[in-house]
């Protein structure tokens, strides 16, 4: 039994099942792809987790295998109040996207607000997932500030040159796995 995020709380535990040697290739070609596009301040936290920046914006790809799926993150904004308002607006955001959608996160009584965009892994060339990470990470970069513009908060990773990686990489991952 493996779990498949960092909280067993919320998932359980799940048999996990895939080619294990499949998989290292992925994450490889994965990060080769996303290394020749010449994405700012990109690492690899972990074999199957990635990091970026775009502007404002905090951007991750996480690899799936054992759900056929990949995901493209960004935590926009923290410490926002919850309100009607910002609810209606995240519901009214999602109503009108295909596959990308904000979501909401609590951690430690902190509320996080998520871009997250995801893709059936058979789906994925080297094309397609750099047109949809330009695509998500310039959406990421704009809605951040509009969020923060309209219902309060801080930009997520407002201030780069006092940016601590390792916090980074170890919020992204009690978050996403």
């Amino acid at each position: 039994m493996t779990t498949l995020y960092g909280n067993t709380t919320l998932t359980g535990e799940v048999e996990v099942e895939y080619d294990k040697e499949w998989a290292k290739k992925l994450y490889d070609t994965f990060f080769n792809d996303l290394q020749a596009a010449n994405l700012s301040e990109l690492k690899r936290s972990r074999d199957d987790l990635m990091t970026w920046r775009r502007g404002s914006a905090q951007m991750v790809l996480k690899v799936n295998p054992a759900l056929n799926n990949l995901s493209i993150y960004s935590v926009l904004v923290t410490g926002v109040q919850p309100s009607s308002e910002l609810f209606r607006h995240l519901l009214h955001y999602n109503i009108l996207q295909r596959r990308e959608a904000l979501g909401v996160f609590e951690k430690s009584g902190k509320l996080f607000i998520v871009l997250k965009y995801t893709m059936e892994l058979e789906l994925v060339s080297e094309e397609v997932l750099i047109r949809h990470v330009y695509a998500l990470q310039e959406i990421a970069d704009q809605l951040d500030t509009e969020l923060v513009n309209q219902f309060g908060g801080t930009l997520h990773f407002n201030d780069w040159d006092k940016l601590d990686q390792g916090g980074v990489d170890g919020l992204l991952a009690s978050m996403f796995g």
